[in-house]
């Protein structure tokens, strides 16, 4: 499949995906079951036509796209459509949909214009690259569960908010109770720690198998042993009551925006993770 091919069937994929995501909106706004249900059968299409271009992509360069950052951002969509419509399909999660999708379309907006050639080959050997697609699929499934944990963070202070000011709204009772939100936090955040600390794991016998010893001074491996620390702590915090429930979700939605700095900038910087762009 050529590379321009390519691009027009993304560029369809972003406005079908576009398209489900209003419908989403406006049933958020204004309850709507029939347009609800649209949107989930767009969500699904564009989930079905993701995983044949995954499927394609592995054909044509034997791979996973999960190499580079921008490939990163496209498996990265596709974990968040498979984690919403799941969601949808067994709690009331419309507002926490709607967010997770707008992120997700936002990530695959930068993969449809930021395209690249493919690859077959790269600078490491093919068991290296078996042991750095887990690692990397490990660590884009963290990011996913703490982007999910964060959007429920978020979603307590909203629900807090109305409670404090007394706005009983239709929107406050379509969403889950303090309890339940509270608890999924601190569950997407467990799971996020250990998917995390298993990528790292396996990230750092990587680098020292490839570069040695120094691999303990790269910013990236660095950061994202700050980032697991981190999370270590808040659940640890968040277990056993150390702090205000309102306090960490807003640490919560912090630790998040740190872990997408490591993500996105500090990997930049990073002489271990440059081999494999």
């Amino acid at each position: 499949m050529s590379e321009l091919l390519t691009v027009r069937i993304n560029e369809a994929i972003l406005f079908i995906y576009m398209m489900s995501i209003a419908c989403y909106l406006i049933d958020f706004i204004d309850k709507n079951n029939r347009i609800k249900k649209i949107g989930f059968v767009l969500l699904i299409v564009v989930l079905v036509m993701q995983t044949l271009m995954i499927g394609q992509f592995y054909l044509t360069t034997g791979r996973f796209p999960v190499q580079t950052i921008t490939e990163g951002f496209y498996f990265f969509t596709w974990l968040i459509i498979i984690a919403s419509i799941v969601m949808s399909e067994t709690t009331r999660t419309e507002f926490l949909g709607f967010m997770m999708n707008l992120i997700g379309f936002i990530f695959m907006a930068i993969h449809t214009f930021q395209p690249v050639e493919y690859q077959s080959h790269t600078t490491v050997s093919h068991m290296m690259n078996e042991l750095l697609m887990v690692h990397v699929t490990l660590a884009i499934a963290a990011y996913v569960t703490f982007l999910i944990a964060a959007i429920q963070a978020g979603l307590y202070l909203y629900q807090m908010r109305n409670l404090k000011n007394k706005r009983f709204t239709q929107k406050f009772f379509r969403m889950n109770d303090l309890a339940s939100i509270s608890r999924s936090v601190n569950h997407f955040s467990i799971i996020g720690f250990i998917l995390l600390l298993i990528s790292l794991v396996l990230g750092v016998q990587w680098g020292l198998i490839l570069i040695g010893p120094s691999i303990w001074l790269d910013s990236k491996v660095v950061g994202s042993a700050i980032v697991l620390l981190i999370y270590g702590i808040y659940i640890y915090f968040f277990t056993y009551k150390k702090m205000k429930l309102n306090r960490l979700m807003e640490i919560n939605i912090m630790f998040f925006l740190i872990c997408m700095v490591n993500y996105l900038i500090i990997s930049r910087y990073s002489e271990f993770h440059q081999l494999i762009n």
